[in-house]
């Protein structure tokens, strides 16, 4: 028969996973009931534009946080901002959404009106809208995840020509990744802008000395 203390700790292991287990369920039945991979909830009036895209105004807000849904249609460069809701000079930060130890990301999705697919769309952890002059003139968007310099490279080339992106000239891009690595500096590099999708489109890649990356778009009206 094993001694009381080996015992106690044979037991341990199982204690400690059962807890873990028990935690998990805890999280996850948390935030199901909070809507997590649900359908995405109808809205009520006044919650989105007569058009069905997103309004910026309280309601239309709460219900950005309940479906973590933002739709813009850009495909006219000068779309009234205050009719949906914001400020006309100003910014408006759509910050990531924390739920117990998960942050939620939004999906964002704005038209172009240009070649297909006929605009972006993204998952993103925080958007930014700024107006200026009655009108929205920027959007940006982070990107959540951080690859290798050379995983981020990839990814942004695969989605050049959507966008219309000019060709990167990579052994540039490699050179600069090289000197930031033997200077222990940080870089960054840009794909972009494009217009093909009938909205102005680039992504810049942050990325520390180490060589990981972390990437956010910035879509802006089309010019003329």
């Amino acid at each position: 028969m094993a001694p009381p203390k080996r015992k106690l700790l044979a037991w341990l292991p199982t204690v400690i996973l059962s807890v873990a287990v028990v935690g998990v369920l805890v999280t996850a039945g948390v935030l199901i009931s909070n809507g997590l991979g649900g359908p995405t909830p109808r809205p009520t009036s006044g919650q989105v534009t007569d058009l069905n895209w997103s309004s910026f105004t309280d309601d239309g807000l709460d219900y950005i946080a309940e479906s973590r849904l933002v739709r813009i249609d850009l495909s006219d460069p000068t779309v009234d901002a205050t009719a949906l809701g914001l400020e006309p000079d100003g910014t408006l930060v759509l910050a990531p959404i924390e739920q117990l130890d998960t942050s939620l990301d939004y999906a964002l999705i704005v038209n172009g009106g240009g070649e297909s697919p006929g605009g972006i769309r993204l998952t993103t952890s925080e958007v930014t809208i700024e107006t200026q002059a009655g009108v929205i003139t920027r959007i940006t968007a982070a990107i959540p995840g951080v690859w290798t310099f050379r995983e981020t490279l990839n990814q942004l080339e695969a989605r050049a020509e959507e966008f219309g992106w000019p060709a990167t000239d990579r052994d540039a891009l490699f050179d600069v990744q090289a000197e930031a690595a033997r200077n222990g500096t940080p870089y960054s590099f840009t794909l972009g802008p494009g217009e093909r999708v009938g909205i102005g489109v680039s992504a810049t890649a942050q990325c520390d000395p180490s060589g990981f990356c972390f990437v956010g778009y910035e879509v802006t009206p089309r010019v003329g």
